[in-house]
């Protein structure tokens, strides 16, 4: 090229060559094909670029070349449905190209995947994008078991705070999504706690997600250093764009002393309730989305026995039909009742985090439906379980007694239920062992004790320690008895044996979970959510109704072409938006800072103070003005 746009003398630009979809110019009085990215070019395939460059093409390029020059002949933008060779129909958006003096030069046309068939045709002043409601079929039902997967199976149960998490699927035809949630307790008995949300759904964002989620627990479990584990994260997503402008919320809580610190990087603030239902959102730490270039600040807070720190996704404060203020309130005052309610008697072993998680989602989502996926987690500090010690005399009904005793135990720390099941199976052989080996019949009953004593360690490791004051017998010939320190060992994580002339001593121990359920939501009415519509005018978008996943290969496409492929600098109004979702928000990064850090035109964002938009700008820390 010679110019145009060009004059600075970058020439072909990398930010031209990585641009999503067919972008190309054609130019001069033949309008020939000038110049043509990296995807037009695979797309096209080299017979057909040649053909272009020359004028002399057949087909569905020639379908393409009569409507550029259509564009020529007329000066007005056109957009609409082309088809290339088999290759997929593609939405084609074309605009007139002048040179710094007002004179024409050329063509831009920008072709886009698309999901529609229609033939081409003049665009309205106001274009409504549709929201398809697919029915879930064999491949979205595998992205759930997918995400699933990919999820924690449960939480730990770290000493001295109970934890309790839930994940609610949006129903866009039971798609997963890229919402996640981690718990890890350190040596030193700290816990890790982090709530993200990775843009966007599907296999994509699912795969996103689980790469997000593992780099973080990694570092996380070295030393607790979250902001350590967050430059890994925004590292990462510098070189993976699913990743990019992915949010999260971190946070390291000791529960010995209560210190809590956090960091929300372009992600909702936690909120903290006490005993008396009293709710404090804290405040944001400042810090911005992952590869924003933004630097991970840290703040901190003071909990107290009783109080609950309650950290989630943005699904939940921005519900359909309602702004981010009253979502945020309804989240508040759900919380709060839930506190002061108490147990509910059909759920009596249910605790409170369980209760906080369960009703923020029942309730809030079930009177709106939601918009995207919601996960809730919950930390409650509490006095930490006192241990378990049993003394009885070898009895042939002493297992049964200590297996009594020890269900209850589990069951205050809520242990998982395969995990209650392996530690009693391992305790009742181990003590049935004691019972029956360790003591001759001429040992009198005062003597002959087992001793079983569990503990719940820093780390969220149940250790269980049986003791007796026998003598140790060597395991007999093989035969229908004689295998249960072998199945005590199977059960376990770790099993220990010593034994000597004061008797024997079994070590076991495990890392108990609670269960975590992921859930699908009916959804909300789509009367609920205004869909998303967009007004072009010359440099200037006019966005109104809901910006979500359902619109983002529109919105991509419209940008491009209100701004020549990012030439040309472009205003974008968000004063209608009644909901900015996570996926809109990635779209208006990428606008705003392409992969390569430079473009030729400069977005510019507007939201209105108070309005839903400038809510999740202000958080996820884009630059806006407010008229």
């Amino acid at each position: 090229m010679d110019g145009g746009s060009y004059d600075d003398g970058i020439g072909r630009t990398s930010f031209f060559d990585q641009a999503p979809g067919l972008l190309a110019l054609f130019e001069g009085p033949d309008l020939r094909l000038a110049e043509l990215n990296r995807a037009g070019r695979d797309l096209l395939g080299e017979d057909a670029v040649a053909a272009l460059r020359s004028g002399a093409v057949t087909g569905p390029v020639a379908e393409l070349l009569a409507l550029v020059r259509e564009v020529g002949r007329t000066g007005a933008d056109r957009t609409g449905q082309w088809g290339s060779d088999g290759r997929g129909r593609l939405s084609i958006a074309l605009a007139p190209w002048h040179g710094p003096d007002g004179t024409p030069r050329g063509v831009v046309a920008q072709a886009l995947p698309s999901r529609g068939a229609e033939t081409a045709a003049p665009p309205a002043p106001a274009a409504t994008v549709p929201s398809p409601a697919a029915a879930p079929g064999a491949t979205d039902q595998t992205l759930v078991a997918l995400q699933d997967a990919l999820l924690p199976g449960g939480v730990p149960i770290p000493r001295g705070v109970r934890v309790a998490a839930r994940y609610l699927l949006a129903d866009e035809g039971v798609v997963a999504g890229g919402d996640w949630f981690d718990a890890v307790t350190l040596e030193d008995g700290r816990l890790v706690l982090a709530v993200g949300d990775v843009v966007g759904h599907g296999v994509r964002a699912s795969v996103a997600m689980g790469e997000l989620r593992a780099l973080f627990e990694e570092r996380a479990r070295l030393d607790g250093d979250i902001e350590a584990a967050l430059e890994l994260l925004d590292s990462r997503a510098r070189r993976v764009p699913p990743a990019r402008a992915a949010t999260v919320c971190a946070a390291v809580l000791d529960p010995r002393t209560g210190e809590l610190v956090y960091c929300t990087a372009g992600h909702p603030p936690p909120m903290v309730v006490n005993p008396a239902g009293e709710t404090t959102f804290l405040p944001a730490s400042g810090a911005g989305p992952l590869a924003s270039g933004l630097p991970f600040e840290l703040a901190e807070h003071q909990l107290e026995e009783g109080d609950v720190l309650v950290m989630y996704s943005d699904g939940i404060v921005e519900r359909p039909g309602r702004t981010v203020a009253q979502c945020t309130v309804d989240l508040s005052e759900v919380v709060r009742e839930a506190v002061l309610a108490g147990p509910d008697l059909e759920r009596i072993e249910e605790r409170l985090p369980e209760r906080i998680c369960r009703e923020s989602i029942e309730r809030l989502a079930g009177s709106t439906g939601v918009a995207d996926d919601i996960t809730v987690l919950a930390a409650e500090l509490v006095e930490p379980m006192p241990d378990l010690e049993l003394s009885y005399p070898a009895m042939p009904d002493t297992p049964r007694v200590v297996r009594v005793e020890l269900a209850e135990w589990l069951d205050e720390l809520q242990v998982g239920p395969l995990d209650e099941v392996a530690l009693q199976h391992a305790v009742g052989e181990v003590v049935t062992n004691a019972c029956e080996h360790a003591y001759s019949a001429a040992t009198r009953r005062s003597e002959a004790v087992v001793e079983v004593t569990a503990h719940l360690d820093d780390e969220g490791v149940v250790e269980v320690t049986v003791r007796d004051t026998g003598s140790w017998r060597a395991p007999g010939a093989p035969g229908t008895r004689g295998r249960g320190l072998a199945m005590a060992r199977g059960f376990t994580d770790e099993f220990e044996l010593h034994h000597g002339e004061e008797g024997t001593t079994a070590r076991l121990r495990l890392r108990p979970t609670r269960s975590v359920g992921m859930l699908t939501a009916s959804g909300a009415d789509a009367s609920s959510r205004a869909p998303l519509t967009i007004e072009e005018r010359p440099g200037l978008l006019l966005l109104g109704g809901t910006v979500d996943h359902r619109g983002t290969d529109e919105l991509r496409r419209r940008i491009a072409h209100a701004s020549y492929g990012g030439t040309s600098d472009l205003v974008i109004d968000m004063s209608a938006v009644t909901l900015l979702a996570s996926a809109g928000v990635q779209v208006l990064y990428e606008a705003m800072a392409p992969a390569n850090g430079f473009g030729l035109g400069v977005v510019h964002l507007v939201a209105p103070l108070g309005s839903p938009a400038q809510h999740v700008l202000e958080m996820v820390r884009l630059p806006y003005a407010t008229s």
